[in-house]
């Protein structure tokens, strides 16, 4: 992309927030940030997927909630409803703490959950017997669909998380990278030299830190994290397990590695709560660690192509 092209699409995209703050009422430094994260978003996923990024912005509102939360800085939301003879869902990206977070924790919060919305644009809804399925990325929430009242969760969200995390990573490196183009609004330019001066090489998130270190080799792997990243913009992630378990060569080999990354959340949030036994609650993190690289490694080393 040249320097005009580049232009063009950054006017393109201010125009596009600027409507969004009239619309939403979003305070300036979340506007000027959308100036740099929408044209990032269509620089990731092509400009034949620009109505679908354009689309998620337009239709997935900001929604500021300042309360203090030890858990979650922000989240996505689709809740469904059933409207006029069929299900369709009210979208919409909670942030929590919004007084008291860094410019670049912003930054992070809303790349990370607008790519959460993005990756579940596509087939986000689908109904099994009695129960109706609302996908975010590689998971659903599961409602039952005549009451949508939830019924549960499925277990792969960690792994939905730490793919999330890696993409929310590579789209604030292509933020950055635009400070090599000559950009004329200054604007633009003040959000992103504000940005460049906060980012020493490439950027490091540090959400899910110890399962992204635990799945490293895993996301590292080009055939896998290039599988997935498809499968789940598109929404067709019914075989990814089978597939998985093809190149392991062990049945069911998925199924544990959600577990074990599950498992290892849990233990590390039961580790913040206690304050005797702490020894042997590392002790298990670090089993269930080991047994998910195992699978991990056993994916990695059976790839051609990694």
């Amino acid at each position: 992309m040249d320097h005009t092209q580049m232009n063009h699409l950054i006017e393109e995209s201010v125009l596009l927030a600027d409507q969004l703050e009239t619309k939403y009422h979003y305070p300036n430094n979340i506007t000027h940030l959308l100036y740099l994260i929408i044209p990032a978003f269509i620089v990731k996923y092509g400009i034949e997927n620009e109505r679908v990024i354009l689309d998620s912005f337009t239709k997935v509102p900001i929604l500021i909630d300042d309360k203090q939360d030890q858990v979650y800085q922000a989240y996505y939301r689709s809740i469904p409803v059933f409207e006029n003879g069929k299900y369709s869902t009210h979208k919409g990206i909670v942030l929590k703490n919004y007084q008291n977070i860094s410019l670049m924790q912003l930054l992070d919060n809303l790349v990370h959950e607008f790519n959460h919305a993005i990756n579940s644009i596509h087939q986000e809804l689908r109904i099994i017997d009695d129960k109706l399925y609302v996908r975010t990325g590689l998971t659903s929430i599961i409602y039952d669909k005549n009451h949508l009242s939830p019924i549960g969760k499925e277990d792969n969200s960690i792994l939905e998380e730490i793919i999330n995390t890696k993409q929310t990573e590579m789209i604030i490196d292509i933020i950055n990278s635009f400070s090599k183009y000559e950009i004329h609004n200054s604007t633009v330019v003040a959000a992103l030299y504000s940005i460049k001066n906060s980012i020493s090489n490439s950027y490091q998130s540090n959400a899910y830190l110890l399962q992204s270190l635990v799945c490293k080799s895993l996301i590292e792997n080009k055939t896998f994290f290039s599988t997935l990243e498809n499968l789940r913009f598109k929404g067709n992630i019914d075989d990814i397990e089978s597939w998985f378990d093809s190149i392991t060569g062990q049945e069911g080999s998925y199924k544990r590695l959600v577990e074990l990354l599950k498992l290892t959340l849990d233990y590390q949030m039961k580790l913040t709560k206690i304050n005797k036994f702490k020894y042997f609650t590392i002790r298990k993190i670090r089993k269930i660690n080991q047994e998910a690289m195992t699978i991990v490694n056993l994916f990695d080393q059976n790839c051609n192509y990694r």
